[in-house]
């Protein structure tokens, strides 16, 4: 009975010593962190355990945004990252919000529930209050807009003319950052704690699509002429010619698109490779920059008649010059005279060109037509004091006499049935390969 009265009273001794700490340990816990951060407290990346307000807004202040938020925030456009300190971007905390917000979420009005939510919780972690600088920012987007930016790429398709094979290389589009839109998305993926930030992108859809020239490759031969140079063109002429042809070969045009050859010539200067050659100039032949280009003009329009596209602009020469074919030539001159013709079909025209020492070729290509196009010889009219009438090539020329030419073109379908019918009137003032055709200056060689 004693042991029993002994144990009793050694029980009950433990039960109020437990009390007394018990209640000691609230009662410090209490007094110690009612006004200050409890353990295991972290804001963003920092421990503020123990710290009171604005001993945790010092604390906070101590270090970079980016040791308290994170190292880097990574800005994304399609596959492209950039990657910036935050601090760069602009972006700041807000201390006294931040921490007067942790401190609401690590103390409530009724000790005990606060105490349990603590042991149940463990460790907190309270969010960050940021804000962004809006001109940094937005400078800095205008830095990454400089690496985004791109302009809309073709696709465009690679004819191999020897074997009929091809390939097709896809197209890509244009982007351009949006920068006020940027700027707000930014803004709310931050306030919601992301460091990785998709931008916005405004796209440019290109002209040509993979999937077009897929439905349709131009790799059917539509027509094809070829024209021979003179046997005194100097190699200026022939360098000129060959340089405009390897531009033009490979061309692209998408049904309703128009080509220039004046466009196409661009700034007819040395810087772009233009060297001096005969050109025909108010009734003379002048040696200047890039001369031999009207014989680009004349072998493209004869393939663009066979292929039966639709010709826009087209000027034969004042003289007459036996390379070109009669009745069918098309000067060029800057500013002044242009060869022009559109895609009419419904699907893409590809453009193929060689240029030799001895010769100009164009090939187009395309979808099949079903069309045959015939074009007939020149009819010769010289003129007379009663007007043009009709002659020979040969007697206008032994004369030196003005004459016209006319050319018919005749367009049948697979039936044989005329489709359209044109005539193409030409007028020559001189035989251009005569000893009295007027020049100017000396032709470099």
């Amino acid at each position: 009975m004693k042991f029993i009265h002994y144990l009793v009273k050694i029980t009950g001794v433990m039960a109020m010593t437990s009390v007394v700490i018990a209640g000691s340990f609230l009662a410090y816990d209490f007094a110690r962190y009612r006004d200050a951060f409890p353990p295991q407290t972290y804001i963003g990346r920092i421990e503020v355990s123990n710290l009171k307000q604005n001993e945790a807004v010092s604390k906070l202040k101590s270090f970079p945004v980016s040791a308290v938020f994170t190292n880097l925030i990574t800005l994304e456009s399609d596959n492209q990252r950039f990657s910036f300190a935050p601090e760069n971007l602009g972006v700041f905390i807000s201390y006294k919000d931040t921490v007067k917000n942790a401190f609401q979420l690590t103390h409530k009005d009724n000790y005990t529930v606060e105490l349990k939510d603590r042991l149940v919780k463990g460790v907190v972690y309270a969010p960050l209050l940021l804000g962004v600088d809006e001109d940094s920012l937005r400078a800095m987007l205008e830095t990454v807009a400089d690496e985004v930016r791109s302009s809309p790429k073709d696709a465009s398709i690679i004819f191999y003319e020897e074997t009929g094979g091809y390939n097709i290389e896809p197209e890509d589009l244009g982007r351009e950052i949006n920068i006020k839109k940027s700027i707000d998305q930014f803004k709310t993926y931050l306030y919601r704690g992301k460091n990785t930030i998709p931008l916005k992108i405004e796209y440019e859809l290109p002209l040509v699509t993979e999937k077009e020239l897929r439905e349709h490759p131009p790799v059917h031969r539509l027509s094809a002429y070829t024209t021979y140079y003179g046997k005194h063109d100097s190699p200026n002429r022939i360098h000129n010619i060959k340089l405009v042809a390897s531009w033009i070969d490979g061309t692209l045009l998408m049904p309703g698109d128009t080509f220039s050859v004046v466009e196409t010539l661009g700034d007819v200067s040395k810087e772009r490779g233009y060297k001096p050659a005969y050109v025909i100039l108010k009734g003379e032949l002048v040696p200047l920059l890039g001369g031999g280009s009207c014989q680009i003009a004349t072998t493209l329009y004869n393939s663009v008649v066979r292929a039966d596209l639709k010709v826009l602009q087209r000027r034969n020469h004042s003289f007459y010059f036996n390379i070109y074919p009669l009745g069918m030539d098309a000067g060029v001159y800057p500013g002044q005279i242009d060869f022009k013709f559109r895609n009419d079909t419904n699907y893409p025209i590809l453009i193929k060109s060689i240029a030799t020492n001895r010769r100009l070729s164009f090939r187009l290509y395309g979808t099949p037509i079903k069309k045959k196009v015939e074009v007939s010889n020149p009819s010769v009219f010289g003129l007379t004091d009663s007007g043009y009438q009709p002659a020979s090539l040969k007697y206008v020329i032994d004369r030196d006499i003005p004459f016209k030419t006319l050319v018919n073109i005749k367009v049948y379908d697979e039936k044989g049935t005329v489709l359209k019918e044109e005539t193409v009137s030409s007028f020559y003032k001189l035989y251009g390969e005569k000893d009295n055709v007027p020049i100017r200056g000396p032709e470099p060689r």
